[in-house]
């Protein structure tokens, strides 16, 4: 009678295919994920650029769905996430509203949009992207109030608003970016007093509200008054 029993021999190859078949698991699907959420990037993406006029017809020609949105002019990706990381749009005479779809760009670190003719408020979903370490939004016609939601981006250090048409007085939420350290408002419609509270922001360098270059050194006194 023949004897069927698995051998020694065969347990361990058993055991040895399975754990490379898990290994492999392991590999893929993280790789898999970081596909689908650059995906997400890119889809995002693309419709930013189909609700905003491309003057000079430079994202009409280089953003495509046929190629790797890491080489997109203006974007960056970033080498230990693999997901857009930077968008730098400045002066390239795009026209139109900032887009809510720009907020779902979760691993974003710098936005730049400046020099261009952006117009209207800033969306709110702008709130979750709370990896941004640089803000640029200057030399637009955005308007409305500054919005409250900036103080729950925490790890911005450049908050540059200048020559927009932004109304209203300087929000104390603000003084809730801790890590800031230019706050350029200048040359906008704003009025009222400096709030109190930006004198807490301890690692504030350079604040220009109005016609004005404010150093830290008035912040400070602000704080101690």
């Amino acid at each position: 009678m023949i004897d069927i029993r698995p051998t020694l021999m065969d347990n361990i190859k058993f055991h040895f295919l399975w754990i490379l078949l898990i290994q492999c698991v392991m590999i893929s699907l993280p790789m898999s994920m970081s596909m689908s959420n650059l995906t997400t990037d890119q889809s995002m993406l693309l419709k930013f650029k189909n609700q905003i006029l491309d003057l000079h017809d430079v994202l009409a020609s280089n953003w495509s769905s046929t190629s790797s949105v890491c080489h997109w002019v203006g974007i960056s990706c970033s080498a230990r996430h693999g997901r857009v990381s930077i968008l730098d749009l400045s002066e390239m005479g795009l026209k139109g509203a900032i887009t809510p779809h720009l907020g779902n760009l979760s691993f974003l670190v710098s936005l730049n949009l400046s020099g261009n003719n952006f117009h209207g408020y800033l969306p709110k979903e702008l709130a979750k992207l709370r990896h941004l370490e640089l803000v640029d939004l200057s030399y637009n016609a955005l308007n409305g109030e500054i919005p409250l939601w900036f103080g729950a981006l925490h790890k911005v250090k450049y908050l540059i608003l200048n020559n927009n048409t932004f109304t209203e007085t300087i929000p104390p939420t603000l003084a809730n970016m801790s890590n800031l350290e230019t706050l350029d408002l200048g040359y906008n419609l704003i009025q009222g007093k400096i709030p109190y509270e930006i004198g807490d922001l301890q690692k504030l360098k350079m604040f220009r509200e109005v016609y004005h270059l404010i150093c830290v050194t008035v912040c400070l006194s602000l704080r101690a008054s």
